[in-house]
C-alpha cells in the first residue's frame, strides 16, 4: 500500500549575520558571482551592474540590525519583483539548495506592534539538525524587493 508523502519544495538558503535565510527557487532569476568595484560591483552603496542591468541590493545585514554589510561578496542571487524590476542579495558564500517539505513551515502573524523586519518574512521552519535546531526564515519575494534601499518595508 503506497502511504502519501508530504508535499516538498525547493529553496535556496544562505547565511546572512548568522541567520539562516530561504527563497523559493521559482524567485530565483540567477545566482552570479558578484563583479568586483572596478567592473561595476559596488555592494558597499547598495547597487550592482552586470552587463547593461544595473541591480538594486536589499541589504539583509542592515535589516538585521547587523552593524555594516562586506563591502565585498562574491556571490549575488538575482531576482525580478512583480514589476519586473531587478534586485539582488550579495552573499559572502553560495547558497545551497535544499528541498524541505511544506509541512513544516509556519505562517509568521503580521501584527501591528511587530518591528517592520518581520513584513518581509512570510513563514519560518525549524529543522533538527544532529547537535541543534535551526530556525530557517522563509523571505516574502513581494514585501522584500519593494522597498527603497534602507527604508522600513510597508506592511
Amino acid at each position: 500500500m503506497d502511504t502519501p508523502t508530504a508535499e516538498t519544495g525547493k529553496f535556496i538558503i544562505f547565511d546572512v549575520a548568522d541567520y539562516w535565510f530561504l527563497l523559493p527557487v521559482t524567485a530565483i532569476l540567477r545566482i552570479v558571482n558578484c563583479p568586483p568595484a572596478t567592473q561595476g560591483g559596488t555592494v558597499g552603496i547598495g547597487l550592482v551592474q552586470l552587463g547593461s542591468h544595473t541591480i538594486r541590493l536589499v541589504n539583509l545585514y542592515q535589516e538585521v540590525g547587523h552593524v555594516s554589510a562586506p563591502d565585498y561578496a562574491p556571490f549575488l542571487v538575482v531576482v525580478r519583483n512583480p514589476q519586473k524590476e531587478l534586485w539582488g542579495i550579495a552573499l559572502e558564500q553560495p547558497p545551497d539548495l535544499i528541498e524541505l517539505p511544506l509541512t513544516i513551515f509556519k505562517p509568521v502573524a503580521l501584527e501591528t506592534p511587530f518591528d517592520h523586519k518581520t513584513n518581509w518574512i512570510s513563514h519560518m521552519a525549524i529543522v533538527s539538525e544532529k547537535e541543534s535546531d535551526r530556525t530557517l526564515l522563509l523571505l516574502d519575494v513581494h514585501a522584500v524587493f519593494q522597498h527603497s534601499i534602507g527604508q522600513p518595508l510597508s506592511a
